[in-house]
């Protein structure tokens, strides 16, 4: 599926990605919705119904995927998890900020094979209790996706006022949430100060295990 306006968009199937994925999709793009696999989850198939229920009210312009990041969210997060929880532990652990840079390194894989630039999420101010969706998170990621040619786009981040339900209801799609189960999910932070460390401390591992997977053709 090739269009001149094409975005892949990081996808649950929950509230905040289906509202995403209505928006870019009423804005006249292409969307892939990529569902990641991080080994930690299960009835990953209620997102693809969720996707289904997208793909069928803008037939031919919606495609989902299931990508697996099993492997480097187990490298990132999950090995030096202990380590991690005792130097950057503060309230709550970053273990979601590494799944959330796993996922960000298989999209960009997905989205140079396909020639997409843009790469989207769900992501809200009024969520800044979850690690991933802070400035501490957001900055670090998205200069380090910037510097493999991809764009990533937050516009319920940068425009708080639009409402996601009525996005997606104008879009003849439930807003509720029908998503997979991780057993890490709802896991909130309250001292900020780790969180930017964190993230760098894994870019250099990101970069050798893009530096592998760009030059795969799998």
């Amino acid at each position: 599926m090739k269009r001149a306006k094409t975005i892949a968009i990081l996808f649950s199937g929950g509230t905040d990605s289906t509202a995403t994925a209505v928006y870019y999709l009423q804005k006249g793009y292409a969307a892939h919705l990529l569902t990641f696999d991080n080994g930690a989850e299960k009835w990953l198939e209620l997102a693809e119904f969720k996707a289904h229920l997208i793909t069928k009210q803008f037939p031919g312009r919606c495609v989902w995927k299931l990508l697996d990041s099993t492997l480097l969210f187990h490298d990132l997060a999950i090995v030096p998890l202990v380590d991690d929880v005792k130097k950057y532990g503060g309230r709550g652990n970053l273990v979601c900020c590494g799944c959330k840079l796993a996922m960000l390194c298989g999209a960009i894989i997905y989205c140079r094979r396909h020639g997409i630039a843009q790469l989207a999420d769900g992501f809200q101010k009024a969520q800044d209790y979850y690690p991933e969706q802070t400035p501490d998170y957001m900055i670090p990621a998205d200069r380090f996706a910037r510097a493999y040619g991809i764009r990533c786009l937050h516009p319920f981040w940068e425009h708080p006022d639009l409402s996601q339900d009525h996005i997606t209801l104008s879009g003849a799609v439930p807003p509720s949430p029908i998503q997979p189960y991780c057993i890490f999910g709802c896991n909130p932070i309250t001292d900020r100060k780790f969180i930017r460390p964190y993230v760098e401390s894994k870019l250099p591992a990101m970069r050798q295990y893009l530096t592998r997977g760009l030059k795969s053709k799998a």
